[in-house]
């Protein structure tokens, strides 16, 4: 038995119908900005107390170096040992820029940040595993330093912007304490080139 032709016609108007309507629904939600649920809109994230945080001792160890030929770089695997005494009365969350430099000339090769917690009159010892990344044509010795970052650091949920998509907003606001640990991603350090003496422990 044959359907009647107004059957075919109205199943495909309901496809059509779909596609049209939820395809600019999409489009529309991914251009519509909302304030990043990660930062709430400020375009950093804070740290706290990390005025009173001193890097009081540090060791670091190359414990790895591999090649990616393809990519052009390698990838310096360090175990770095960080002291760290908060002299504040309050607690202190925040970030500490690591940087891995060129033992000769102590210029920047590259740099990280991670995620540190000191209570307020304590001093406590971290263990981080920190990855590095280089030009395969450097050549020489490396050495690993560190600051303290007494302000905050812009979010990389929404790159600094304060802003993320309408469509991506519950993706960020459900994980939103775990991006808030991981802000260390790699970054990349332009400036200075030279750490200055005495803004640096090594």
């Amino acid at each position: 038995m044959t359907s009647p032709p107004g059957k075919y016609r109205f199943k495909f108007q309901k496809k059509f119908m779909a596609f049209f309507g939820i395809v600019p629904l999409l489009l529309a939600t991914a251009m519509i900005k909302v304030p990043c649920p990660v930062c709430d809109g400020s375009g950093s994230v804070s740290s706290t107390g990390m005025e009173g945080v001193v890097i009081s001792g540090m060791n670091s160890i190359t414990v790895s170096v591999s090649l990616n030929g393809c990519n052009n770089y390698r990838l310096l695997d360090d175990q770095i040992t960080l002291v760290l005494y908060n002299n504040s009365t309050r607690d202190a969350h925040g970030y500490v820029n690591l940087y891995l430099l060129d033992y000769a000339k102590s210029t920047i090769l590259d740099t990280q940040f991670t995620v540190v917690d000191v209570p307020a009159g304590n001093e406590v010892t971290d263990l981080f595993d920190i990855y590095f990344k280089v030009n395969t044509d450097t050549v020489g010795n490396t050495r690993v330093t560190a600051e303290v970052v007494g302000s905050n650091i812009p979010c990389k949920a929404c790159n600094g912007t304060g802003a993320v998509s309408l469509n991506a907003w519950p993706l960020y606001n459900g994980m939103k304490n775990n991006l808030k640990e991981t802000q260390r991603i790699l970054q990349p350090y332009n400036s200075p080139l030279l750490i200055p003496a005495g803004d640096a422990v090594s």
